[in-house]
């Protein structure tokens, strides 16, 4: 089934499996309209886009299906993904920002002591959002995120050359991209 973001919620006239809704969970924009949608049913190969009412095929490949594992990305059939912590970036250098600002405060006041509290409350915190959040795997060319599935060794940490490599934004047509010639690991 088809979702925007915002729909979510609990629905109990709704067709959607609990197993699907709550654990697995694919979002990306439609490659039509650009909607950011999210996808839960994993039996399906393809669904209506809900803005565009554009049909949109979904590569889900059996390991996504039968063992919970992203091997390939089903929007664009990528097999280069990367995975990172499930965290709002703006939200997470806000944060940092709004530590230093309140520890530069208190340093101008003499407060010294308490300035680096601040600091190290806000290193503290970090830390503990890094063990408490789950991972999600991430596509270097549409950006779609899975989340919910078991973790797959082939996919690592970001890497910039293959993102540099296999990104589609900011490139000019017909432009020799020197990152094609990354060395994959």
């Amino acid at each position: 089934m088809m979702q925007t973001l915002d729909d979510l919620s609990f629905n109990p006239d709704s067709n959607i499996k609990f197993s699907h809704c709550s654990s697995m969970i694919i979002s990306f924009r439609c490659p039509h309209c650009s909607s950011e949608l999210s996808f839960d049913d994993l039996s399906q190969n393809e669904s209506p886009c809900p803005q565009c009412e554009t049909s949109i095929k979904l590569g889900i490949t059996r390991q996504m299906r039968d063992g919970n594992i992203v091997d390939k990305c089903a929007i664009c059939d990528l097999e280069k993904l990367y995975i990172q912590k499930d965290f709002n970036r703006a939200l997470g250098a806000s944060i940092f920002v709004g530590a230093a600002i309140v520890s530069l405060i208190l340093y101008g006041y003499n407060h010294v002591v308490a300035s680096f509290l601040v600091l190290g409350g806000a290193a503290a915190a970090d830390y503990l959002l890094y063990l408490a959040l789950p991972e999600v795997t991430i596509c270097y060319r549409c950006h779609s995120q899975y989340r919910g599935f078991s973790a797959n060794p082939v996919n690592t940490a970001f890497e910039l050359g293959l993102a540099e490599k296999y990104d589609p934004k900011d490139k000019r047509k017909n432009a020799e991209n020197p990152a094609t010639e990354w060395q994959e690991r």
